[in-house]
């Protein structure tokens, strides 16, 4: 089978662009405070998940929403399993935008929005991928699923709870960096760092007070703010 891949992904470029834009204006950033059992994670996490699992469900893949903390939408048949793993979640938008971060507006042949890189995406352009697959009827001697996160910029609760439950996928990758492919990505580590500010003691000229930089532990800080007295 002699397939033209550009010309596949060119017939179906509007609507791409269009699932992406609706995607990209869910606000799916980590809300605890407003977390309820149905959603756990809050209702910005939930429409975004909720919107993934029946975008697969009306283009014919099984989907499963695997208590409201991961999803899965799977297609092909086999004993082994390719597992594809994205995420929903955003990081909170940081000021400083020239349109709105949630808008999914294109301009000069780009797309900008939170989340247009990171993850939602490459989470998109996976799923073509693999609607592409399933409507050319390409025979799979696996079967494939995209794995859902819910919670990648934080804590990772939904990978963890997803394979307490879910099978592991037999080989897997996650298109959420360069294309064409990485081998691996540095680890990472959270910690908050405690320490006495030199010059700021009972007999010093100022004192801090207070000082607060960042939103998240995973985004470079787009501002910082002291307070002292002197």
């Amino acid at each position: 089978m002699n397939i033209n891949w550009m010309e596949e992904v060119e017939k179906r470029k509007s609507d791409l662009l269009r699932d992406l834009q609706k995607f990209l204006q869910i606000k799916s950033i980590l809300d605890e405070e407003n977390a309820t059992d149905e959603a756990p994670l809050g209702e910005g996490v939930k429409e975004a998940l909720t919107y993934l699992l029946n975008l697969g469900e009306k283009d014919g893949f099984t989907a499963k929403n695997v208590d409201h903390l991961a999803g899965h939408l799977e297609f092909g048949q086999g004993d082994e399993l390719l597992g594809i793993l994205c995420h929903v979640d955003v990081v909170p938008e940081g000021d400083g935008w020239s349109v709105d971060p949630f808008g999914g507006e294109i301009k000069d042949g780009k797309i900008f929005a939170r989340g247009a890189m990171d993850d939602k995406g490459p989470t998109i352009a996976a799923y073509y991928a693999m609607k592409i697959v399933k409507e050319l009827g390409i025979p799979l001697d696996k079967r494939v699923r995209m794995i859902i996160g819910t919670d990648e910029e934080s804590d990772w609760r939904c990978v963890d709870h997803y394979f307490k439950v879910e099978e592991m996928p037999t080989m897997g990758f996650a298109p959420d960096a360069d294309f064409p492919i990485i081998y691996a990505e540095k680890g990472i580590a959270d910690y908050d760092l405690v320490s006495k500010v030199s010059g700021s003691g009972e007999d010093a000229d100022f004192r801090v007070l207070q000082f607060e930089s960042g939103r998240r532990y995973n985004m470079v800080p787009d501002f910082a703010k002291a307070r002292i007295s002197v």
